[in-house]
């Protein structure tokens, strides 16, 4: 998608990037929402959860996910989050998993 933030981020400046490989890229979020709050994201364009239809893809994310929680420090201790589409929370239309670590969680 042209003019998306997150295509952007992903697929530009790797010293911004927590943690990334061929498919995926994790930075830290701008209004983080605990002690470590990364971003995961497909380096190529997907807009929600609802459109991810490449199940290759989809576990490679997952992989992403734990590969970057590692990288951020917090391997074994991190909560995962993704909002699908505005009416739930998601503010930019790229896919993305929250990793928020680095305190305890409650229910």
């Amino acid at each position: 998608m042209e003019n998306c933030l997150f295509c952007s981020i992903a697929n530009g400046d790797p010293d911004k990037l927590v943690w990334q490989n061929d498919t995926a890229a994790a930075f830290n979020d701008i209004h983080p929402k605990a002690p470590v709050h990364v971003l995961v994201v497909p380096k190529r364009h997907v807009e929600k959860l609802d459109d991810l239809d490449d199940a290759e893809l989809a576990g490679q994310l997952l992989m992403a996910v734990r590969q970057a929680a590692e990288a951020a420090g917090v391997k074994g201790a991190y909560r995962v989050m993704v909002n699908n589409g505005a009416p739930a929370g998601q503010v930019v239309e790229h896919l993305h998993f929250h990793i928020l670590g680095g305190r305890r969680f409650e229910a």
